[in-house]
């Protein structure tokens, strides 16, 4: 898995890691197949209609669902790994211990942030699954969508908190 595999079985903060690198794994490999079918699609629609005039019915709302799934899963992994883009002004001339700090601020100012936005996607989510709103096309009720975005931001949301109280990376230690 990674190295949060250090602790084996046991009980404590190795286990929750090694939890939520399975969690994130998981996560960034259906983000991985979603960009697949992204890809696949598009290049077959784009083969089919140009070569022979016939396009793929439903498939911009096949990219669009897809890409949901991309966003959505494929977050976790940035958080838990603290690669998310950050400029480094001050790092080179602050002590570690300041510096630590500073990423604390940052891990729990981004798990705020995906808190806000998933409390704002529930309102959005009920109204879809309340007037049974639908994909023109391929008649894909849209609160699945939200379904899926929303269990996405779960586990990003799962995964910037294991980051914040792992404290297992600094920007000092190769992770930039």
């Amino acid at each position: 898995m990674g190295a949060s595999d250090q602790s084996g079985t046991g009980n404590g903060p190795g286990r929750m890691l090694a939890l939520l690198d399975r969690l994130q794994f998981v996560q960034l490999r259906l983000a991985a197949v979603a960009l697949m079918v992204m890809m696949l699609i598009t290049v077959a629609d784009v083969t089919l209609r140009y070569t022979l005039n016939r396009p793929i019915p439903g498939t911009y709302e096949l990219v669009e669902c897809m890409l949901v799934v991309f966003v959505f899963h494929g977050i976790s992994a940035a958080f838990l790994r603290r690669q998310n883009i950050v400029i480094d002004l001050v790092d080179s001339f602050v002590g570690e211990r300041l510096l630590a700090i500073l990423i604390m601020i940052a891990d729990l100012v981004a798990l705020l942030c995906l808190v806000v936005l998933i409390w704002a996607m529930i309102a959005p989510a009920m109204q879809a699954y309340t007037y049974g709103d639908r994909k023109l096309e391929l008649s894909l009720p849209l609160y699945l969508l939200w379904i899926v975005a929303l269990a996405g931001m779960a586990g990003a949301i799962l995964c910037a908190l294991g980051a914040l109280l792992s404290g297992r990376m600094t920007a000092r230690d190769g992770s930039k």
